[in-house]
């Protein structure tokens, strides 16, 4: 898989889990237990894939949120 495909995977992944909880990203990889009113599938589906990709780039998921600038929100105007 490519750059580019991974991105748009990883982005997908982090704009669901900003959109279902007040955690950060830094708190949501940090913390591996999400609040129950938290843990719908998509939440867990989106989990997977930012473990999964960290896992097969042999790195942690921080380091590849932060690889491809994800880790902090852009900045709301």
């Amino acid at each position: 898989m490519g750059d580019e495909p991974l991105r748009l995977m990883l982005v997908k992944a982090v704009a669901q889990l900003r959109a279902a909880t007040d955690l950060t990203m830094e708190e949501v990889i940090g913390v591996s237990a999400l609040p129950e009113s938290a843990r719908t599938p998509d939440v867990c589906y989106s989990l997977g894939i930012i473990e999964g990709a960290a896992t097969a780039l042999h790195a942690t998921p921080r380091e590849m949120l932060e690889d491809h600038d994800l880790l902090i929100a852009p900045k709301r105007e």
